[in-house]
């Protein structure tokens, strides 16, 4: 069992601060949620900061987080909204690597922020494959390993720490080749530098990707 449910800064601090960051990428979420329609499962829901984000083309959302301590603050959230939309959203705690519904379930997949905190990616997008329908949509927004090699140097040379007090986060992933290469087809995908993130975190992959039907 993870010790993070006992550890303060886990339990107060960081869902805290993963808020405080929600909230600066607020208008690309509103953007590519917008995207969002039928039967929605979001990756890594996080505080819920996500919800009002929905639109009417959602049928259903299933809000997937593994941490505790952060799905607080979304059951918060969640009691806030009004009736007709909090209606439609189902809290799940679970780890993304082993996600406990059935396989071909989903419309639209969202990853937002959630694919750098991950253990294994390739096992996490594995899951997110077989639970989207044929012809269903990853949509994903990423901070990915620097185009900069001195950057770079940086990342990795930093990531065992950041890891540490950042929930897993890693520093170094190249997030966009994955999902390639988990069988996905890459229908939009944009690189590019969000100047209100620290350097080595400031290169974001966001984009659609596509399930073969």
């Amino acid at each position: 069992m993870s010790l993070r449910r006992f550890n303060p800064y886990y339990r107060w601090c960081f869902p805290w601060l993963l808020d405080r960051v929600s909230k600066v990428v607020a208008p690309e979420r509103r953007q590519l949620l917008s995207y969002a329609k039928g039967a929605v499962l979001e990756v890594g829901a996080g505080t819920g900061t996500s919800f009002e984000c929905y639109q009417g083309s959602v049928s259903e959302l299933y809000a997937l987080e593994p941490d505790t301590g952060v799905m607080q603050k979304a059951c918060s959230v969640l009691s806030r909204l009004p009736e007709t939309q909090r209606n439609k959203i189902q809290l799940l705690v679970a780890d993304a690597m082993d996600i406990p519904l059935a396989e071909s379930r989903f419309d639209t997949v969202v990853c937002f922020l959630v694919l750098c905190s991950v253990a294994e990616p390739q096992q996490a997008l594995q899951e997110i494959f077989r639970v989207l329908k044929p012809g269903g949509q990853l949509l994903f927004f990423e901070h990915v390993l620097s185009d900069n090699p001195a950057v770079q140097r940086w990342q990795h040379r930093l990531n065992p720490f950041w890891h540490r007090c950042a929930g897993g986060c890693q520093l170094n992933r190249p997030t966009a080749e994955l999902i390639a290469q988990s069988g996905f087809e890459l229908q939009e995908l944009q690189h590019y530098h969000h100047k209100a993130f620290p350097v080595l975190v400031r290169r974001l992959a966001t984009g659609i990707a596509v399930k073969p039907g």
